[in-house]
This record gives C-alpha cells, structure tokens and sequence, in this order.
C-alpha cells in the first residue's frame, strides 16, 4: 500500500512538472529562444530628428526591417503592419510602438522615409542614420546584428537601380525581411517573415505578448 502511495506522488510530481515547464511552442511564429537583449542606439527618424531606443523602454516594440527601394516582401509586409497597427491603435498611448528601421541606408534619407510613409498612408516611427563613416553605418549595423538582420550588398546593372548616399556603384540589396516583437522586458521574443507570414498569428502572438 505505502509502494502505491509513492507511485502516486511521483506520478503527481511528473503531470504538476509537465504543466508548469516552458512551452517552447507559445508563439504561433519562430519563437527566438533564447530570448535575445538588443543593445541601445540612437538612429533618426523622417522628419531628420533624433530617435533613442531608451524612450520606448518598458513597452512592446514591433520592429520591422525594410527598405523604401523595394518592390515585393516590404510592400505587402508594410500593408499588412498597417492592419495591425490600426487594429492595436488602443495600444499605443502606454503600451506599444512600431518601428521601421530600413536596411538600405545608403540609399534610404529622411525624405525618402517621408515619401515611402505617404505613399503607403502610414505614420508610425520610421529610421534611418546618417552616421556614414568609411562606407560604413555603424550605428544601424549594430541594430541590424542584434535583431539577427543579413544585408548583402550586390553591384547591379539594373538601370531601375539608384546610386545610393556614399556608394559609387548600382546595387540591389537582399536582407533578412519581416518583423521582431519584443517584449516590455526588452527581450526579443517572435520572428516573423515572408516564410512563414500569416497576419492572424501575428496579431494573435502581439496580443499575447502585450498581456505578459
């Protein structure tokens, strides 16, 4: 009888340690497991002023990877944010921002943000930099590592192509497309891109994250 008694509580102990261990599935999207931190940075925004990471700490933080020159992923991605920007409009005021940050900072300034904006009647926070020092954007690249952003740059005949701020040639660039939620904690937390889209399951993981 005591042997049975034991049995029971190790099966216990075994069911309770199931419901309580990390779901490594919650999200409906890639989860980033671990969650991963992003250094602070400092970029600037449409209107050329500057933008701090350290004025939305504590909040929930879409960020979305793009570039004004693109002619596919980024313009049904942008339309689609659109959509859950203003489903989640109540959120915005305390607990949620939106950033664009473009990989193309070349090529991407101030105006070329404010265009791209209006062209697809949006008006949350879009980034670029101007810190250009020796071909390179340092600032934008550190965020482009911690976010796990690939840009290749990739001379182009193309006559579409449009010679960029600093870069002497014709190039196209391919990057890591799509978006990162990250949670109050500054904590990434779900990847989204063009693999795996599916505007249901983002606002459904947003929503998720937005009640932790």
């Amino acid at each position: 009888m005591r042997q049975s008694a034991v049995l029971w509580v190790m099966l216990l102990n075994l069911v309770l340690a199931g419901c309580t261990s990390p779901n490594n599935d919650l999200y409906s999207g890639e989860d980033i497991s671990p969650n991963k931190a992003y250094r602070n940075f400092e970029l600037i925004d449409s209107n050329n002023t500057t933008f701090n990471s350290s004025s939305i700490e504590g909040r929930v933080i879409v960020v979305n990877f793009f570039l004004t020159n693109c002619h596919d992923a980024c313009s049904f991605i942008t339309v689609d944010l659109r959509s859950v920007y203003e489903e989640f409009s109540f959120e915005l005021e305390d607990n949620l921002t939106f950033l664009s940050i473009t990989v193309d900072p070349w090529r991407d300034g101030p105006s070329d943000l404010i265009d791209y904006m209006n062209y697809f009647n949006t008006s949350w926070t879009y980034l670029t930099t101007d810190d250009f020092v020796d071909g390179n954007f340092s600032s934008v690249e550190q965020i482009w590592s911690d976010f796990g952003i690939t840009v290749v740059l990739t001379e182009s005949e193309n006559s579409t192509s449009i010679e960029g701020r600093g870069h002497t040639v014709y190039y196209d660039v391919e990057h890591t497309n799509g978006i990162v939620i990250v949670g109050k904690d500054g904590l990434q937390r779900v990847r989204w891109s063009e693999d795996n889209w599916n505007l249901d399951g983002i606002k459904s993981d947003l929503e998720l994250i937005l009640q932790e």
